[in-house]
């Protein structure tokens, strides 16, 4: 909006989208995602973690799908929702319980999150919070995940 005086405010920061997973509050930018969908057939496959449930088809392409649930709190996400990345980014999908809102964070209000030394640590796939509505949200580090992912299937 102008302020009084011509000039108008620069937002430095980017839109979020909230979601929750097991009651705890998770985000990604909203730049990186293409649809949020309802949950559909999982086609399973062999040899990867246990938190990969298996491929689903979006628009004739599959798409790996991650339970966070599983990956961070080691407890199943109720099979609700998915959010579902840009293909430039990455085929791949991850089971939410719901969406909650869309927001604008700025860049100051990110806290980054210290990184824990264990290789497969929780803190390694989180990389930052900010607060909203009394509460944490954690900014997921999909890159992170993705690594993650690849360097855990069984050969």
């Amino acid at each position: 909006m102008p302020e009084e005086n011509g000039e108008s405010e620069v937002f430095n920061g980017e839109k979020y989208l909230v979601f929750t997973i097991l009651g705890k509050f998770y985000t990604f930018p909203s730049r990186i995602i293409s649809e949020v969908t309802a949950f559909d057939t999982v086609y399973p496959l062999p040899l990867v973690p246990e938190y990969v449930m298996g491929i689903i088809n979006r628009y004739s392409a599959p798409y790996a799908l991650v339970d966070i649930g599983l990956l961070i709190q080691k407890v199943p996400t109720p099979q609700s929702k998915v959010v579902v990345l840009k293909e430039s980014v990455e085929k791949i999908a991850f089971l939410i319980d719901d969406v909650v809102d869309i927001v604008d964070v700025a860049q100051s209000d990110l806290l980054k999150i210290e990184q824990g030394t264990e290789t497969n640590d929780t803190t390694d796939i989180i990389e930052s919070s900010f607060g909203w509505h009394e509460t944490n949200v954690f900014v997921l580090n999909i890159r992170q995940i993705i690594s993650r992912v690849v360097s855990e299937f069984r050969v």
